[in-house]
């Protein structure tokens, strides 16, 4: 029954004929090493091919979608393992591609007749090349959109046929939201097209005219037989190289940088095999930049496909040195010219400190994606909406003209010219006791710089001090201690161990009763609102968000708050404010460390409130927590 079939197969088909050709093909030069590039190329392809249309199945091309699916990629083994391969892949595919066209070049392997071969082989490289580049910023990540923005740029400089070429690869003139829909049309669209009919003919020729060219094969020789005498050489060098590229796929996997978003500052740099014309550029500027971007690689490629007419016309060892010359000088000024790129890359300070920013975002973003459903406003919002990450960012932009939050040390955010106290640590037992301290509360970190260094509370604390020796100061240093726990409590700080419920309840009593601190403060039902900061909630999240809000509210500073702006007034409206009640929100949190941390790592708001606490005495906790920082709306106590 299947010999009928076959021979019906083949009588519609003539197949047999075709695997006739394949299986009595021949080496006529024998085996040879250098063949085996080409056939991995092959079969790379192949590979990228299958992994690409089992992305597909899960890919979604849209600024709001392109990270979210990547990352759910991502999330399975053998979905992460199946993009390394692509990725790899293609990286692997650009050197093999290098390689073959040395080895073409160097061997003479474009003579007749071979020249089409040589010809599609050429137009192959580049095609490939720009295939590769379409795929890159499809994951929708800041340095893959960065990326593709750079070289739509260069594209438009084009004279003619530079804006035309620009839009057909980014969707307009910038990158927006038509740029992943038209690089995934390209992508998975027309380069494959494009790829695989020009693939089809330079196979169809090398079967046609066989491996070698004419006037090569001494008269006599006979022929050796492709398999197994090639195949065994092609499948030992493929081994290797899938090999190599399934231990990276599996121990590295593909990258997956933070979610594009034009918030995101970034040093765009190009691929590594695009760095050695990153580098040309440099040498033409202005409108003289197409020259290094167009006219010399339109130019050698041109020149590379006239090698076959060239070689005619030459005598044959003018042609070996032509070749040689060539094949040094080109290797040498693409090596160089990478060699220059990365070496003033690896120069460049504010460039690894752009890489080492992005690369925390990256796993800050995904550590989020993990943890946290991405919201349908797109991945963007995962680090726009975390207080770790943005709230140092509008701390900065709206806070740091006046105020500091850096530690002892003075690592953090610095205020060129601090007019107001330091929020490092801000809530916590051990800055609340500086507050306390009579011998901080005036100094640069807490009210030295503000109008209230010469206020109430700064003179509250010093006098309650001023005298006290022996058992009384230590007494002293105790109830501030108990205080301290107390307010601490009320603010709850991530990551802080809470006091003991005596020492809480003993701080409680000590500020409504003893100390008198509810004369100007209230704190629960004791005390009035209008004379200073209420200390109920003191700290606390909600405390913390409408003081930043509207520090002129009675509740806080009233008439007497000292130059700082309400930045949300209303928090039931968006634009009451320079800042919406979100971004008030992001920057209360940062402030008092609450935010998501990946378990096992370290938690900033832990390391806020694990500044050491006063001991016995003023002086003795001055040693150990110097300068600790303070909030200027706190007038407490």
């Amino acid at each position: 029954m299947f010999r009928g079939l076959r021979d019906w197969l083949n009588d519609r088909t003539g197949y047999r004929d075709g695997l006739g050709r394949l299986q009595h093909r021949t080496v006529p030069e024998g085996p040879k090493w250098g063949y085996t590039p080409a056939v991995a190329l092959l079969w790379l392809l192949v590979i990228e091919c299958v992994t690409g249309f089992l992305l597909m199945a899960t890919y979604s091309p849209s600024a709001q979608t392109a990270w979210a699916s990547v990352h759910f990629i991502e999330q399975d083994t053998a979905g992460a393992f199946i993009r390394g391969i692509h990725y790899f892949a293609a990286q692997a595919m650009i050197i093999l591609f290098g390689i073959h066209i040395i080895r073409v070049l160097w061997t003479a392997a474009f003579r007749a007749p071979l020249e089409l071969v040589w010809a599609t082989g050429l137009l192959l490289m580049p095609l490939v090349v720009v295939w590769a580049i379409t795929g890159n910023p499809l994951s929708g990540t800041v340095i893959g959109m960065s990326q593709i923005e750079v070289e739509g740029n260069i594209l438009g400089a084009t004279p003619v046929i530079g804006p035309i070429m620009q839009r057909l690869l980014i969707g307009g003139s910038q990158v927006g939201h038509l740029t992943l829909t038209h690089l995934y049309f390209l992508h998975v669209g027309l380069m494959p097209v494009l790829v695989l009919s020009l693939l089809a003919i330079h196979i169809w020729q090398i079967h046609r005219h066989g491996l070698s060219v004419s006037g090569r094969i001494p008269d006599g020789s006979k022929a050796v037989s492709y398999y197994p005498n090639q195949t065994i050489r092609n499948m030992i060098v493929l081994t290797m190289i899938l090999g190599t590229i399934a231990f990276l796929a599996l121990k590295q996997g593909a990258p997956l940088e933070a979610p594009a978003d034009p918030t995101i500052t970034h040093v765009p740099r190009p691929e590594w095999y695009f760095l050695f014309l990153f580098e040309l550029r440099g040498y033409f500027v202005g409108d003289a930049e197409v020259i290094a971007t167009v006219v010399i690689p339109i130019a050698v490629l041109l020149f590379l496909l006239l090698m076959p007419a060239l070689d005619r016309r030459l005598p044959r060892p003018v042609s070996a040195v032509l070749r040689t010359v060539i094949l040094i000088g080109g290797c040498g000024a693409w090596s160089w010219l990478t060699w220059q790129s990365l070496d003033r890359d690896w120069k460049d300070q504010e460039l690894l400190a752009s890489k080492e920013k992005l690369h925390k975002l990256s796993v800050r973003a995904r550590e989020l994606a993990d943890h946290h459903s991405i919201p349908i406003e797109g991945p963007a919002s995962l680090l726009r909406n975390d207080a770790k990450t943005r709230g140092p960012q509008l701390f900065e932009r709206h806070c740091a003209s006046c105020h500091s939050h850096a530690d002892a040390s003075g690592a953090g955010i610095v205020a060129e010219h601090p007019s107001a106290p330091n929020l490092y640590g801000f809530g916590s037992q051990a800055w609340i006791a500086g507050v306390l301290d009579p011998e901080k509360i005036g100094g640069e970190h807490y009210f030295g710089n503000t109008e209230f260094a010469e206020g109430d509370m700064v003179g509250t604390i010093v006098d309650a001090f001023d005298g006290v020796e022996g058992e009384d100061l230590e007494t002293l240093t105790e109830q501030m201690r108990q205080v301290a726990v107390a307010l601490a409590a009320e603010a709850s700080i991530p990551g802080h161990a809470a006091g003991s419920a005596e020492d809480i309840e003993a701080g409680v009593t000590l500020m409504t009763e003893e100390l008198g601190c509810a004369d100007c403060h209230k704190l629960g039902d004791t005390g009035e609102l209008g004379s200073a900061p209420d200390l109920t909630g003191y700290a606390s999240r909600d405390w913390l968000i409408r003081f930043i809000g509207d520090p002129q509210h009675e509740r806080f500073y009233g008439e007497n708050n000292d130059r700082m702006p309400s930045f949300a007034p209303n928090l039931d409206d968006p634009k009451a404010g320079p800042l919406s009640p979100t971004d008030v929100a992001l920057i209360a949190d940062w402030i008092r460390g609450d935010w998501y941390e990946l378990e096992g790592s370290s938690v900033a708001a832990t390391e806020q409130a694990e500044a050491p606490a006063p001991t016995e005495t003023p002086a003795a906790a001055e040693e150990e927590n110097e300068a600790e920082p303070v909030e200027e709306a706190s007038e407490e106590a």
